[in-house]
């Protein structure tokens, strides 16, 4: 029994598609973790010299890489709506609940990241 090349083709998951998707779960919580380090570091030279420009750097650097994250998972998860399966009534699968969750929490960690920037913004790093 053959099966058609096409329609196997259509049933086998994207290439690196698995990666793209950890990728996007990743990427937000490592900017915000390496932006709350470098922010420490930077605000600590900033108020011993009174120059934030580094600590706007890092912020802006930081929320970049944070949006990419939340902007992969969401094509992600947008990938796996526009196939053929997902006219069917169907369970959603570990891909959809794994695009919905790194969308849900790269928001949340870019929110986070922008509320660790505001004290540069307001002019405040060094109050106490």
């Amino acid at each position: 029994m053959k099966v058609d090349a096409a329609k196997q083709k259509e049933t086998l998951p994207r290439s690196g598609a698995g990666l793209m998707l950890w990728i996007g779960f990743i990427l937000p919580p490592l900017a915000w973790a390496m932006e709350m380090e470098a922010m420490w570091l930077t605000t600590e030279w900033g108020c011993d010299k009174s120059e934030f420009k580094w600590n706007h750097v890092v912020a802006i650097i930081a929320l970049l890489i944070s949006i990419a994250g939340v902007f992969v998972a969401w094509t992600q998860g947008r990938a796996t709506a526009n196939t053929p399966e997902a006219t069917t009534i169907e369970q959603p699968s570990t891909r959809d609940f794994m695009s919905i969750i790194a969308t849900v929490l790269g928001v949340l960690f870019t929110m986070l990241i922008f509320a660790q920037y505001l004290p540069t913004l307001m002019g405040v790093p060094c109050s106490k």
